[in-house]
């Protein structure tokens, strides 16, 4: 079921940030590395089973099982992946290959203390190596967003200041030694409610940034909290930094990068907010006539500093503090009707959840993103349609089909 287009589709999937493929210095992504369009997971399924194959009659061949375990880890079969690599890290010098995919699988599982000793000892064993110690420094950068440790990325690219295009990184560095997300509870309170001011097509609260009440919608498909255009301009807000993000429908958009003093979520208070600049308040039409304007979106780069639930059922958003309630709320779903779907963490902010099913295609990996703003249920690319074995329907743009880059979406319905 793709979109149907009576509703303004905020489809944020908002590709912000891919580590693998950043021109680092202004360089294209390696033609190497751009999947064949055409390509699916039956086609992926049938490498792996020819790979698996060829490992089994040589499971002493570092380089064979190397590439089981990247095409495995293609697949989002990460813990198969993960099991093949215990030999080839033991060796006396692991290739710079093999540590940076056990890199990437420890970040995705967020084990970033791990990963982050991992890529350094990448850039220990290839101290003349520039090309892979920038490589493993970029992904430092991003074990230090998802951690919160900002001023740790400071030193990284000695030497080559100027050079480097990454926004994510001019961005922290502008934190200085202050660290962002900085939760200020009310004494005494562990948990804060905002209530929902409206709940579809996408669940709307109110918020308030720098003392300002503005309407902010709610979206594990964005990164930060993304902050309209014009509000950041009358707050006197200026981008840090700034990039040309891919949005739903291969969009793009120019994102700025800034921080804020302050954001208050119910009765909770964050100091030091990173935040991402894009005109939100072309979406308000989409919601009661129009009554809202919508000023921001809360992402996961917020919810993800607490216990957050976002409770359709009671209309609201509920924060707890990290960890405080972690014993209660299991003990309660102990009794409730409740699925545990456990999610890995790629890129900045995209939830994989894992074991998804369409039609009789099991162990597919899904993007968990509440955005996506319209009575179909799942949207879908055409390789997964294609796999799945379901008719490609006729695909055109039609007038209401907005995406997070605010250009026309080609949706279509499929059963």
């Amino acid at each position: 079921m793709i979109l149907k287009p009576n509703l303004v589709r905020l489809l944020w999937a908002c590709v912000f940030f891919l580590w693998p493929i950043i021109p680092i210095f202004g360089q294209a992504p390696d033609n190497k590395a751009i999947q064949d369009t055409e390509k699916n997971r039956g086609h992926l399924l049938a490498e792996i089973n020819a790979a698996q194959n060829i490992f089994s009659q040589d499971s002493k061949n570092a380089d064979k099982a190397f590439r089981l375990a990247l095409l495995c880890y293609q697949a989002g079969e990460f813990e198969r992946s993960e099991a093949l690599l215990p030999p080839l890290l033991e060796t006396t010098k692991p290739s710079n290959d093999v540590l940076f995919l056990a890199a990437d699988l420890d970040y995705l599982f967020g084990r970033y203390d791990k990963a982050e000793n991992t890529l350094q000892k990448v850039i220990g064993l290839n101290p003349e190596d520039q090309q892979v110690k920038v490589k493993a420094q970029t992904k430092l950068v991003f074990v230090y967003y998802q951690t919160n440790q900002y001023a740790k990325s400071a030193d990284l690219f000695a030497g080559l200041e100027g050079k480097i295009k990454l926004p994510h990184w001019d961005l922290m560095r502008a934190f200085g030694q202050e660290r962002p997300y900085q939760v200020v509870w009310p004494e005494g309170l562990e948990e804060a409610k905002a209530p929902f001011v409206v709940t579809d097509p996408l669940p709307i609260i109110s918020v308030e940034l720098q003392g300002r009440p503005i309407y902010a919608l709610i979206d594990t498909g964005a990164d930060t909290f993304v902050l309209d255009n014009e509000i950041a301009a009358g707050l006197g807000i200026k981008p840090i930094a700034s990039m040309m993000g891919t949005f739903a429908g291969g969009k793009q958009a120019e994102v700025g990068f800034s921080r804020a003093d302050s954001l208050k979520i119910g009765e909770v208070t964050i100091k030091s907010v990173p935040i991402s600049i894009l005109p939100t308040g072309r979406f308000s039409k989409g919601f009661a006539e129009g009554k809202y304007t919508i000023g921001g979106i809360v992402g996961t780069g917020i919810l993800k500093q607490f216990l957050a639930t976002i409770d359709y059922l009671n209309g609201r958003l509920v924060l707890h503090r990290s960890g405080v309630l972690l014993g209660k709320l299991a003990a309660e779903m102990k009794w409730k009707t409740a699925t545990d779907m456990p999610f890995v963490l790629a890129m900045t902010h995209f939830m994989m959840v894992r074991q998804g099913c369409l039609d009789d295609k099991k162990g597919l990996l899904f993007f968990t993103d509440s955005g996506l703003a319209s009575e179909a249920a799942f949207s879908a690319p055409i390789q997964t349609l294609k796999y799945a074995g379901i008719p490609i329907p006729e695909t055109k743009v039609q007038e209401g089909a907005v995406g997070g880059a605010g250009a026309d979406l080609p949706p279509v319905n499929f059963p």
